[in-house]
């Protein structure tokens, strides 16, 4: 049992020892591999130097210095050159206007001539949008009651750059840009003996007149009467004086886009000091004299003026009892006392200014809206009152009054 012990541990420790030797042995005849691939790989470098020392010629003559011109510019053995492209700029300018177009240094090496063009195409359009003017088309901007006319402004040419001619002008530079080496230089020298960089380019813009639509000429014959009304009024010669007095404040305004017309900012607080009388007026549903009575007609006529015009008013209030010049229903109320009170207002929402007139002869009074057409040809707008329904009188409200005597 020992023996057969004995000779089993002497077996294991056989095995370890060849195993260590093995492995010394693989490590050995690597290391041994590697040094001879490394001597080969010295030799043939030293081997290369040399022939390229031998190829040189001699320092400071004609043929170093032209091939080291050579190597600088990379165009001897036709590799890219060496140097990066520079970064570049164009200068579009207008009579008081100018707008840089930068040039990528990306763009010396790219082939695809339709993208560059895309690019200076978006920016011959940004410019575009800095610079283009509008036209303005003439139309009626004031009232001239001594001759009693309305005066028209001057039709205004706009203008459009011509987009693709000044793309094509940028990509022309672009492309003589990168034919002188991206920036690099003009192929002179300049007082430092080195190549001078490319200078920048200037561009003149080149616009085409966009004429207007409609000129003076024009505007004079187009604008008409789009909508009128008339009633007829009382002999009351105060009455009379009032409705005069808020026609001829009327008479003549002009509404540009977008502004609103209010009948009593037109007219003003209607005192005894610019000549309103005192006349027939209701004031909470009570039948009063007082000045400026009767400027109710004023407003309702002009009312329905707007309406027939294709315009909606703002706001219109009524009378607690209908009037008699008009309709039920479709009358137009005011009252003001210089800081607020019912009122008749409406906007121009039309795009061109419109204008209003006022008549008054012979118990007739007459409104009048002159623009060009709101409202399309062959429709007209009308008004008609129609009776619903009576309705009930309110229950009569009592309130204790301690002022009167008793009884």
């Amino acid at each position: 049992m020992k023996r057969g012990r004995g000779r089993r541990n002497h077996n294991r420790r056989a095995r370890h020892i060849w195993r260590k030797i093995w492995l010394l042995s693989a490590l050995a005849a690597a290391a041994i591999l590697y040094g001879i691939v490394e001597l080969r790989a010295g030799k043939e470098k030293v081997q290369d130097n040399a022939q390229v020392s031998a190829k040189m010629p001699p320092a400071g003559s004609a043929a170093a210095e032209a091939l080291n011109d050579e190597r600088v510019s990379g165009t001897g053995d036709g590799r890219e050159p060496e140097h990066l492209p520079q970064e570049w700029s164009i200068r579009v300018v207008d009579v008081n206007d100018a707008e840089t177009v930068e040039i990528p240094a990306g763009w010396y090496q790219e082939t695809d001539d339709a993208s560059i063009r895309a690019s200076l195409e978006k920016q011959a359009a940004r410019i575009a949008a800095k610079w283009n003017r509008n036209p303005m088309d003439s139309q009626m901007e004031a009232f001239d009651k001594e001759t009693g006319t309305y005066l028209y402004s001057d039709e205004v040419y706009g203008r459009a750059l011509d987009e693709g001619r000044l793309a094509e002008e940028l990509f022309r530079e672009v492309k003589a840009w990168k034919q002188e080496g991206g920036g690099k230089g003009t192929g002179q020298a300049g007082e430092n003996g080195q190549e001078e960089v490319r200078p920048g380019v200037t561009i003149q813009a080149s616009f085409l007149p966009v004429a207007p639509v409609r000129t003076k000429a024009q505007a004079k014959e187009q604008y008409k009467v789009i909508g009128t009304f008339s009633t007829t009024t009382t002999s009351n010669k105060n009455r009379n004086q009032n409705i005069r007095l808020a026609a001829d404040a009327i008479d003549g305004l002009v509404l540009k886009p977008g502004e609103e017309f209010s009948f009593n900012m037109a007219t003003g607080n209607r005192t005894s000091d610019k000549g309103y009388q005192p006349a027939g007026a209701y004031r909470n549903g009570v039948l009063i004299e007082e000045p400026g009575g009767g400027v109710c007609q004023v407003s309702t006529t002009l009312y329905h003026a707007i309406i027939r015009s294709g315009f909606k008013t703002t706001e219109r209030n009524f009378h607690s009892f209908a009037p008699s010049y008009i309709e039920k229903g479709q009358d137009a109320m005011v009252s003001f006392d210089g800081y607020a009170g019912p009122d008749l207002r409406f906007v121009n929402t039309g795009s061109t200014s419109i204008g209003l007139r006022a008549a008054f002869a012979d118990n007739k009074l007459k409104l009048s809206i002159v623009g060009l057409p709101v409202l399309e040809d062959g429709k007209t707008v009308s008004m008609r009152s129609e009776k619903v329904r009576d309705l009930e009188p309110p229950e009569p409200v009592y309130e204790e009054n301690p002022e009167l005597a008793y009884g």
